[in-house]
């Protein structure tokens, strides 16, 4: 197993100006602010439509708009749910578009926005209204196996998920093209090779239609695995003679570590479980007199238990969260520790670091708290930290 060192975070004032520290902070406080405010009005509102008599009635006139059939009071409640949440976070998301848009970050107007937005409401949607829908009715219907065959099916959907995604959802968002032959699809596929990541394709997506930021990724399992490349970070790296394909091999190189330490699989895998853990704690739950009484439903094959369940399923995310956001932040730290392994570029790695946070706006200051609970990667100046520990080290 690697040993994955992790410094503490250096001061950001010793990689970047003051003025390119006050403009960061500047932008992501109070964004994280609004994103806060966004998170707490989504679980009041959860709270108030599964607890309260005016919350209940909102979902129980919309399932009776099915009569008496089960399924389609079970999908109207959903998605009454859905729709009052959407409806109540539109605003918040609006304020960050504008907030991208005042500072260069968004390439698209408002009506673009608005698009992606509904799609992402509607692929939300479904991916809801299905595990939910199915859930409810089979706590009603109770078929053989009942509550095992609800865990099994729930894990078979995250793997189809991880599988399809990358082919069904991601196009909704962007249009991807091949990398065209070169020097830097050459050195991108030979560094997948040196990693031992079998990859399938080269792709290049065009962010740049919706914003200014950069980034990289590694999606598909098997033989549907590919490298895709926002289209920004290809233009913010510049030209290969001044040192881009190198910026651009090293990001790609810490997506390769995911693939090559099975991050993506684990976490395929992790997330099958917690789903299948998830729904026989939902059954369990529901059979407790107290909860059913709370919710006001006769128990989980009751169709109007879906806003009960979404409840129960913010709040057993927010409990997680710690716990998983210290798991991601160790796996990337691991993954840029074996990037500068395989590239042996720290120089590289500060100014892709320093990109990054000044494309991106990166909280240059972060609150620990918040990065504890909620921080997916380790700070800015923590990464640069390690890079620079790599370097004294080599």
């Amino acid at each position: 197993m690697i040993v994955v060192p992790r410094p503490p975070a250096a001061d950001p004032l010793e990689a970047f100006t003051e003025d390119e520290v006050g403009a960061c902070v500047a932008f992501a406080k109070p964004r994280q602010r609004w994103g806060l405010a966004a998170y707490a009005a989504d679980l009041a509102l959860l709270a108030a439509l599964a607890l309260t008599g005016p919350g209940r009635a909102v979902v129980r006139s919309a399932a009776g708009l099915a009569g008496s059939w089960a399924p389609g009071r079970v999908v109207l409640a959903t998605v009454a749910v859905l729709a009052v949440r959407a409806a109540a976070g539109l605003p918040f998301s609006v304020r960050a578009f504008r907030q991208d848009a005042r500072a260069g970050l968004a390439t698209q107007g408002l009506d673009g926005f608005l698009r992606d937005w509904a799609k992402g409401r509607a692929v939300g949607l479904v991916l809801t209204v299905l595990p939910v829908g199915a859930l409810v009715l089979g706590a009603r219907w109770r078929p053989p196996g009942w509550p095992l065959v609800a865990a099994a099916a729930a894990v078979l959907l995250v793997l189809a998920l991880a599988v399809a995604g990358p082919v069904l959802i991601e196009p909704l968002f962007n249009r991807f093209r091949p990398l065209g032959p070169g020097p830097l699809r050459a050195r991108l596929l030979a560094l997948a090779a040196t990693m031992a990541v079998p990859v399938g394709d080269v792709l290049v997506a065009d962010a740049s239609r919706r914003t200014t930021r950069v980034n990289a990724y590694v999606s598909g399992l098997g033989r549907t695995r590919r490298v895709v490349v926002y289209d920004t970070l290809l233009a913010a790296a510049g030209p290969e003679s001044d040192g881009g394909a190198d910026e651009v091999a090293l990001v790609v190189a810490h997506e390769l570590a995911h693939v090559r330490h099975r991050d993506v699989l684990w976490g395929t895998i992790g997330a099958a479980a917690l789903a299948a853990v998830s729904v026989l704690a939902a059954v369990a739950l529901f059979e407790l007199g107290p909860v059913r009484r709370t919710l006001a439903v006769a128990g989980l094959g009751d169709p109007l238990a879906a806003p009960g369940l979404l409840l129960l399923a913010a709040l057993g995310s927010l409990a997680v969260s710690p716990l998983a956001s210290a798991i991601s932040r160790w796996a990337e730290a691991r993954a840029d520790w074996v990037s500068l392994e395989v590239t042996r570029d720290p120089a590289t790695a500060v100014a892709v670091e320093r990109r990054l946070a000044l494309e991106n706006r990166a909280d240059l200051r972060p609150n620990r708290l918040l990065l504890a609970l909620f921080a997916s990667h380790p700070s800015t100046m923590a990464r640069i930290a390690q890079a620079w520990l790599w370097a004294e080290r080599h």
